[in-house]
Parts: structure tokens; sequence; C-alpha cells
């Protein structure tokens, strides 16, 4: 079979094709991960799977994407992630029916193919150049486990020409799969064979003898089992949560969230303090996007002057106080929002076990520590202040000369977007010093049950006892009040445990109660 290599020279000249990447459909062999996400949005490797795609082509491609469900997400990804790129969006009529296809859909941009163009499904991850000087039609194939033949289209070849296909049937091991992904040289000639065919697919425009090329880096992402396989591999604990995404691409870093107002807030926040963010922050619909800041996580400095220059600049430049009443939004935030996610997390757990100890601190059930929580201090004694939110060491960045910015900041504290409570970032980051979130992203902590016991292994930033005594220095400093921010800790281990996956969820629910017990002794 011929292969194209993955460092050849491109021969040919950008503007004389098209890209076609239909985004349209509805993702169904996914489940739950498109309820509420284009598929071509899932990330991998850091990335959507649309961008490996995008990315694969020069600057000045024209691509055509083809949008039906949730087509708002990947116009705004592609307009805020590529404003140098030209795109042009085609709306397809009845995306969810089952008379649609990918024959139905190209029908639908014939007046917009001018040229030789690519056709690449959106579900399709490839890290090897399809670029070439093909002088015609050419389709792009690999092998496949013969079990899964019946999921494609299938080629019986000769010297690399099609002599047979068939769709979606049971074939024998010889048979190559296509993987969809095709260069059509000759697009007036596809456009008639097109336009004549009776049928939503697109397998029936290509004619035998047509010329194949392998993929072998195809991934079907199409594929639930095929694309979760994939992520595990790139990743040693998954970190994220159900309803956000975050990319970095074209040096840029896009978050996404399910609620669209998460953005606009964030935005907002961001022009009431633009000195402490990237450049270039923007949104659009779900999405916000800032320039990727050139340094390194506090977690990746470990640098214990840049810890005390931090808290410097922290006091000056981010903890700006502000002279409003913050308390009704305090008892909304620590007291109403954690109860509703330790309900969050015994939903998801209803049948938890009973536990006399953890790492060997005699506990109590978790009602003893709801009963006994001091709310009152937590809402009363309130310092209403420009804050980041969610301050831990991943979320805070310093240059090599020793610059810092803040990415990834909370949107609301309450019903507040600009202000919330300065004792919140001390207990965000006196949280991640106790836990490394790097750490953890790298699986190094565990949760073992023992009968009635369980034993955590507690990944603790480097440096800690540095760093939680500077921490502690500057709090009696500013004679700030330690109990409140130490008690914040196990409550904001408890309000991220229903949002992230086992056995991470349990690990943060057991270490609050360890942390309570020690607190309320």
């Amino acid at each position: 079979m011929t292969k194209i290599g993955l460092m050849e020279k491109l021969t040919k000249n950008m503007s004389d094709f098209s890209v076609i990447i239909p985004t349209a459909g509805l993702g169904s062999r996914l489940g739950k991960l498109t309820e509420f996400l284009n598929k071509s949005l899932l990330p991998y490797k850091n990335k959507p799977v649309l961008s490996h795609i995008i990315e694969q082509f020069d600057i000045n491609t024209k691509f055509i994407i083809p949008v039906g469900y949730n087509s708002q997400q990947v116009i705004d990804y592609c307009t805020l992630t590529y404003p140098e790129r030209s795109f042009e969006f085609v709306t397809i009529d009845h995306y969810t029916e089952s008379f649609t296809g990918p024959g139905y859909t190209i029908k639908q941009c014939l007046d917009k193919i001018s040229s030789s163009f690519f056709y690449i499904p959106c579900d399709s991850f490839f890290d090897e150049r399809v670029i070439h000087n093909f002088t015609e039609d050419t389709y792009f194939v690999k092998q496949v486990d013969q079990v899964l033949n019946y999921h494609y289209t299938t080629f019986k070849l000769d010297n690399d020409r099609i002599v047979d296909y068939k769709f979606k049937e049971n074939t024998n091991s010889d048979w190559y799969a296509f993987t969809g992904v095709m260069f059509i040289k000759d697009y007036m000639s596809f456009k008639d064979r097109l336009t004549s065919l009776d049928s939503p697919e697109i397998i029936y425009t290509i004619q035998k003898n047509g010329k194949t090329v392998t993929l072998d880096s195809w991934l079907d992402f199409g594929n639930l089992d095929i694309y979760q396989d994939s992520l595990k591999q790139t990743q040693k604990f998954d970190f994220t949560k159900t309803d956000e995404v975050t990319y970095i691409t074209n040096n840029k870093v896009i978050k996404f969230w399910k609620d669209e107002t998460i953005a606009s807030k964030k935005y907002k926040k961001y022009l009431s303090n633009i000195d402490v963010y990237p450049e270039n922050t923007k949104y659009q619909g779900n999405f916000l996007v800032y320039d990727y800041y050139n340094g390194k996580t506090m977690y990746e400095a470990s640098d214990l002057i840049s810890f005390t220059m931090m808290l410097d600049w922290l006091d000056k430049s981010v903890w700006k106080r502000q002279f409003i009443e913050a308390r009704p939004d305090a008892l909304s935030f620590y007291k109403m929002k954690t109860l509703k996610r330790v309900d969050m997390f015994l939903q998801k757990y209803p049948d938890l076990p009973s536990i006399t100890h953890v790492n060997n601190v005699p506990v109590k059930d978790y009602r003893y520590y709801l009963d006994n929580m001091h709310w009152d201090m937590l809402y009363s004694d309130v310092i209403a202040s420009y804050t980041h939110g969610d301050l831990q060491f991943d979320n805070i960045i310093v240059s090599d000369d020793n610059k810092f910015k803040i990415i990834d900041w909370r949107h609301e504290f309450g019903n507040l977007v600009e202000i919330g409570d300065l004792y919140y970032d001390l207990s965000k980051l006196y949280g991640g010093l106790i836990l490394d979130y790097r750490k953890i992203k790298n699986n190094e902590f565990s949760i073992v049950q023992v009968g009635d016991r369980i034993e955590l292994t507690i990944p603790n930033v480097e440096n800690y006892d540095f760093y939680t005594s500077q921490l502690l220095q500057y709090i009696k400093y500013k004679n700030y009040n330690l109990n409140k921010v130490q008690l914040l800790i196990p409550i904001i281990f408890w309000n991220m445990a229903p949002l992230h996956s086992p056995p991470f969820d349990k690990f943060l629910w057991y270490l609050g109660i360890k942390l309570l017990d020690e607190l309320m002794q």
C-alpha cells in the first residue's frame, strides 16, 4: 500500500483546494459525551478533534463547515480560535432525520465547492500529512480488526485500487476500512455523480478502480470505546469536570462551559482588573479565550522566592478591598451551596459505609460535622474584595522574569461577579498546598478502605512546610481569621467531591471529614 510520510513536503498550492469538515450530526454513538457538546469539539491531547484536522492545513486553506447539532458551538469555536482562517458555515436541515447522511450533507454544500477538495469526517483523528500532489480522486483506508468491519464501508483492493466495496457488512480480514477521508480531484464529475444519486450516503459516488492510500494513524472517534481508550493512553487520571472543557491550541487557552452564562460573567470579571489576566481575553457564546501566557505554574516553579513575591503581588494587584455588603452572598455561597453539593454527593453514593477512622483519626458521621459547623462565622466575617475564586498553584503563572498572571478564575461568589470573599482565596491557596493538584492529575494519590477504616495517601505540594509557614505569617500579619481559613478548606473539598470522577470524589469526601474532625476537637 502507498504510504504518505509524516515529513513529506507539500507539492500542492494550498489555494487549489478546499476542505469540507461535516459537523452537523448528533454524535449519538458517543452517548453522554455529546449530550451538550458537538462531537467535533471532543478533546484529545488538549485540542478538540476539529482543531487536529484544521491544523493539518495551511493558513490560507478555505474550510467549508456544515453545521447542525449545536451549530453555534462550532461557529464560535472556529471564529474565536482561528480569526486568521477562512471558514464558510453551511446550515444543514433535517440533520436528525434517518434519511440524512454524508451524501445528503455534501449536496447542501455543492454551491460552495468550486475546486478540488478534501472531505474529512469531524470525528476522524490522524497525525499524518494527507496533503500530496494527487492527480486523481483518492480515498484513505486502514485495516482494522475484522470484527469491526461491519461498522464501515470496506474496500477490496488490488495494487492500491478499489475492485469492490461493501457498505457496513461483514467482510474478510484482507478488506480495508474506508476512513471517510477522501480527496476529490475531479470535483465536477463528483458533483454530477452525487446529484444523480437518490441516497444520503457518499459511498455510492466512489468508482471502482479508485486510488487508495493508507492512513495508519487514523482513529475513529465516533466510536465510544476507541475514543475513551485513546484518552486513557494520554492521561494518568481524568481530572476534568463533566460540564466544562479546556483546550490549548493556536497559542490560546479556550474554555467551554455547558452553562452559557459562565463565559460572559468571567469576561465581566476580567474587565474589572485586566492587568492580572493574560492578554486578548474574549468571549463568545459558551467560550472564553485568552492568549497562552508563557511561564510556569507555581507548582512547576517550586520556587521559594517566587512564593513570597506571589503573595505580595496578590496583596497589591488582585486582592483589592471593596466596601460592599457581601454577607448574604457568603451565606448562599458557603452554606447553601455546600448543602447542595453534599446532597449531590450522597445521591451519587446513597449507601456510604460507616467509617470510624481516616488515616488513624477517629471520625464521626458526616451529619455531625454539618450540625456543628460554625456557619455564622463563615458568612458574618467577610472581607469583600476582588478575588480569583479558585486560587491554587495550577491557576497562577509566573514568567521567567517573575511576572504573574492568574488564569481559570471563578465567575461568581453568590450573586456577585467581580467581588468575592478574600478568605475564600486564602483557603483555596492553602488547600492547594495540602493537595498538589498536579500530582492528583498524575494519579499520585490513593484511597484504600479496610473494614471501617479509610487510608488516604495525601500528596502535599513540595516545600509544603515553607509555603504553609509563609502563608500563615501573611494571615497573622494581616490579622485575618485563621480559624475561618482552615474551616473553609474541608468545605472546599466537600464542594469539589461530587464534581469529580472516582476515586478522587471519595478521596475528597473523606479528606474533608478528616480535616473537619481535627478542627472540631
